[in-house]
């Protein structure tokens, strides 16, 4: 996750931040005031192994607005449900880094959403205000503008705590067919079967009906169009209990009828087969709850049959370098003819590690961003630092494969980027990445203990122009080099159990080694680094509650 790093900083902790200005170490990075401080290679203060001075160091990158940023975030709790959204409304507006980008009509969300939260608080019912908000937040297609709430009040379950015991999915081709049939629910009894067209839902042509369905619980809120797609399908099979559905299919002379039933999201856990495994994921609140129920290490490494090296990545934090560095060491002391990457529960963090990782494997420099961010001061989104990927010396030379889903989110989605930018390795998987790159910021404080995040920086390119992040048309992430087929073979070996992505990435570093490719060894740089002093760019561990990067 990608959080601004001076959001809610306290009077005497803004002190402290001043006080880290002036104590800075001679070995820190070179200021301009052109783009703020320049790190010409990412991997520096990570090998270093000092997050003490890379705290500070990170300090003086935020020297040019650190005197305009004086509040906390906007505390609203005390306000009617009404007014609180009125005020999160325009606070966003004002500092929402992609409201160009992405086409964003802050008039018409608060006309639309306003009458749906004073209509709650004139009935006191808190699950229609959360909902109201969900589908507010819902309407910006940026997987960085959350709600965050401990509770939500039963209006999930209320929504769609049923399911009809079978899941659709659009194949490659154009169909969509049933890609799970509960066992002992009515649709089995019915007849359903796995692999039977659906043509209709509820009476509509099933392309429209998928297009048409809500998505405001989708675990992790999609940015691009086709992430969009795979939840609305995933929730269109989903309803409130007892709710009925026909359902056409081909070759049936009548459409079957179901009735909705209380399945514990039986079917949103048998299609989260996209994460390589089937998880609940719609019972997690938020991404790192959910890499929880896949693993308590920082990093995963393992030995793959054939050798290969198995290396997932969960998060970029400071403390996430040193493990992942050993694991790559290992890789290449062991000679292994292949590593792969996974990427899939990776939810971001510190950007500078991301562009990091990529050292480890790139042959040339690679530029990685410009950072801005919101200056309360100026109105404006200044570029505050300016990040480089360079080869590490003793970096892996073997073929490398990542595995994306679109839960890979924010810096979570730098490696890729790197690796697209340089033609390293290949990107494996059915679907791209989230489209969710910007700097991420805690927001408004609203009643009920709910709190509101938006992204007020971007990143961009070395043109200026917003990268990753997708557009007003849903076109951003980073899509696979190597894209998995979605038929009706590989849908099957996933729902019994195969992961079928890591079964294509490995394949791919199959076709390396007969074919003899390998990485290039020293290339020589394609882009020259820009000048200046190495440093880093990561999360200030003392506000750690409060701050950091994706």
């Amino acid at each position: 996750m990608h959080r601004g790093p001076l959001s809610g900083v306290s009077t005497g902790m803004l002190a402290l931040f001043l006080l880290f200005l002036l104590v800075l170490p001679a070995s820190a990075g070179q200021y301009t005031d052109s783009c703020g401080m320049v790190w010409t290679d990412t991997c520096i203060p990570f090998e270093r192994n000092n997050e003490t001075a890379y705290n500070e160091e990170l300090a003086a990158s935020w020297a040019s607005i650190a005197a305009n940023i004086t509040e906390e975030c906007p505390d609203f709790s005390t306000m009617s449900w009404t007014d609180a959204f009125a005020a999160s409304s325009a606070y966003m507006a004002e500092r929402y880094a992609f409201t160009e980008w992405r086409g964003i009509d802050w008039e018409e969300l608060s006309l639309t959403y306003a009458p749906k939260i004073a209509d709650a608080e004139k009935r006191d019912d808190s699950a229609a205000y959360y909902r109201a908000l969900r589908e507010f937040s819902a309407a910006i297609p940026d997987g960085h503008v959350m709600v965050l709430s401990r509770d939500d009040f039963g209006a999930k379950y209320a929504d769609v705590g049923g399911g009809y015991g079978l899941a659709v999915g659009r194949l490659d081709s154009g169909k969509v067919i049933v890609t799970y049939v509960a066992n002992g629910s009515a649709a089995e009894k019915a007849g359903v079967r796995f692999g039977d067209e659906v043509v209709a839902w509820n009476g509509r042509p099933i392309g429209e009906a998928i297009n048409a369905t809500p998505i405001i619980w989708a675990p992790i809120k999609p940015s691009t169009e086709e992430g969009a797609f795979l939840q609305r399908q995933r929730f269109l099979t989903r309803a409130p209990v007892g709710t009925a559905a026909t359902v056409g299919l081909a070759g049936r002379p009548g459409p079957v009828t179901l009735t909705a039933a209380d399945d514990g999201y039986d079917t949103l856990t048998r299609t989260s087969t996209f994460l390589g495994r089937q998880v609940n994921d719609v019972g997690a609140a938020t991404l790192p709850e959910l890499r929880a129920m896949v693993s308590n290490e920082t990093v995963t490494y393992r030995t793959l049959p054939g050798g290969y090296a198995y290396i997932a990545v969960y998060e970029e934090a400071y403390g996430v370098y040193q493990p992942f560095r050993a694991a790559v060491k290992d890789a290449i002391a062991r000679d292994v003819p292949g590593i792969v990457i996974d990427l899939r529960y990776n939810g971001g963090g510190d950007d500078n590690l991301a562009s990091a990782y990529g050292g480890w494997f790139v042959n040339s420099t690679v530029f990685y961003e410009y950072g801005t961010f919101y200056d309360p001061g100026t109105g404006t989104f200044p570029i505050l630092w300016e990040a480089w990927t360079q080869p590490r010396p003793d970096r892996y030379r073997g073929p490398v494969a990542l595995l994306v889903s679109p839960y890979t989110l924010s810096s979570g989605e730098g490696l890729p980027m790197v690796f697209t930018r340089s033609g390293t390795g290949a990107i494996v998987s059915w679907y791209g990445t989230n489209g969710a790159f910007g700097m991420e910021d805690i927001g408004p404080k609203l009643p009920l203990g709910i709190v509101l995040l938006f992204p007020t920086g971007a990143s961009l390119d070395e043109n200026g122009t917003v990268q990753v992040d997708s557009n007003a048309s849903l076109i951003g992430g980073i899509a696979p080099t190597v894209r998995v087929p979605i038929d009706e073979d590989t849908v099957a070996r996933s729902m019994a159990g195969e992961d079928v992505q890591l079964s294509y990435a490995v394949a791919w570093l199959e076709e390396q080694a007969a074919s003899g490719s390998a990485q290039a060894s020293a290339a020589a740089p394609t882009q020259k680094a820009a000048s200046g002093l190495f440093l880093p760019l990561a999360a200030v561990a003392i506000f750690a509650v409060y701050l950091g990067r994706r």
